[in-house]
């Protein structure tokens, strides 16, 4: 074997290893192909997410085509404000908390039917079986008349089953997601 042929093995191998990285790091498969096909999809769509409101509105085109109240992030764990995209859609799954059993943060795994992450790190629009109401105040301490005492959410942003429903079908990935006070 010439050098030039192990030069040539080593340069293959190392192509190999780093595409092999990738998809470890990146399990869902979404490249950058992918995302610029999606986004070519979601054209004109954008999910409009006002903290102050709590409230969720979905745009094709310019034109509001649905509206839900929603329960974002509590304080210490606020939603994060900026333009995102949706890159990842899942339903159903299940959340697993990042935080030890003694955090204060910690939750059980919890089954969710439609989630769709808009940032890295667990940013998630999704349904939420265990709030009954949605809207301003909800983000901090409030009462739930099923589910008693509650705060806000750990930074995703949580609407009712029906809602989280729709958005799932309506908004493919590349959808804009706008998050703003």
């Amino acid at each position: 074997m010439t050098s030039k042929q192990r030069v040539r093995i080593s340069v293959v191998g190392v192509a190999a290893f780093l595409l092999a990285m990738l998809l470890v790091v990146n399990p869902s498969g979404t490249s950058s192909a992918r995302a610029a096909v999606a986004s070519n999809t979601a054209a004109g769509k954008v999910i409009d997410v006002n903290l102050t409101q709590q409230k969720l509105t979905a745009f094709a085109g310019g034109k509001a085509v649905y509206t839900t109240l929603v329960l974002t992030g509590r304080a210490g764990l606020e939603t994060p404000v900026g333009i995102y995209h949706v890159f990842a859609k899942e339903s159903p799954t299940t959340f697993y908390s990042p935080w030890p059993a003694n955090s204060p943060n910690y939750y059980g795994p919890t089954h969710i039917n439609y989630a769709l992450e808009w940032k890295p790190g667990g940013f998630f629009l999704h349904d939420s079986w265990w709030h009954s109401v949605y809207g301003p105040g909800t983000n901090g301490w409030h009462s739930d008349p099923v589910y008693g005492r509650q705060d806000g959410s750990h930074g995703c942003i949580s609407m009712p089953y029906a809602a989280a429903q729709w958005l799932y079908n309506w908004a493919p990935l590349g959808t804009t997601v706008r998050i703003h006070s």
